[in-house]
């Protein structure tokens, strides 16, 4: 009877043995079987924010007489900028920039031909009317009618809100990214595990390629899937 016992007892041993080699040696066949893909998120947005950097220049020979040219087309694009909407807490004004052109004034081919002073008052607007700058800035040629023309770039546009787009930009990602996976797995006859690494690449905010106050987000996650 002690023999039977013993005997039932080292078939189980065995049959387990064989089973957790078994285990072990499928584990360690799929450990390297996985699959890497990549899953992309993409938005377009409006910009929130405007940055608009306005300068008027002025120039002659006498420097006292520049500033009494200067602020009255000052007071214009002041005055142009309140008649669209653009507030005083939207209006930074800047100490105005003096150049001295002395070194092309004095040579002699030069003489009479340009200025020697140049001075060039600054404005700065900035508001999170987007639309609003968009419109003045199409509407400049009011001021050339009223003798004052604007030197600078076009208004700088920019947008806050990405934290507020992240965690719905994410799962899109990696929800896309196990489209991919699940689409591989089946080609190759497999079936999807469980992550084995994932990793999110940065947000990227780059200008849009037609209009200035857009931009567009992007984001990409990397995503590493064991295979059965």
């Amino acid at each position: 009877m002690k023999n039977q016992i013993w005997a039932v007892i080292l078939s189980i041993g065995v049959a387990l043995s064989g089973y957790f080699i078994y285990c072990g040696i499928d584990a360690l066949a799929n450990k390297d079987r996985h699959v890497t893909v990549k899953g992309l998120s993409e938005r377009e947005v409006m910009a929130d924010k405007a940055t608009w950097y306005l300068s008027v220049k002025v120039s002659g020979n006498q420097i006292e007489r520049l500033y009494d040219q200067l602020e009255p087309k000052l007071q214009t694009v002041r005055k142009f900028l309140k008649r669209n909407g653009v507030s005083d807490e939207e209006m930074v004004a800047s100490a105005p920039d003096l150049n001295d052109r002395s070194d092309w004034y004095n040579w002699a081919e030069q003489r009479g031909k340009i200025d020697q002073y140049e001075l060039t008052g600054h404005i700065t607007v900035v508001s999170r009317d987007v639309d609003k700058i968009r419109a003045i800035e199409l509407n400049q040629q009011e001021l050339l009618k009223l003798g004052v023309m604007l030197n600078g770039s076009a208004p700088n546009y920019e947008y806050s809100g990405l934290n507020d787009l992240k965690p719905e930009m994410v799962q899109e990602a990696t929800q896309n990214a196990r489209v991919v996976a699940d689409k591989f797995a089946q080609d190759a006859n497999c079936e999807l595990g469980s992550i084995r690494t994932a990793r999110q690449g940065q947000f990227e905010v780059t200008s849009h390629e037609v209009f200035p106050y857009k931009r567009q987000v992007r984001v990409v996650v990397n995503i590493d899937y064991y295979l059965k």
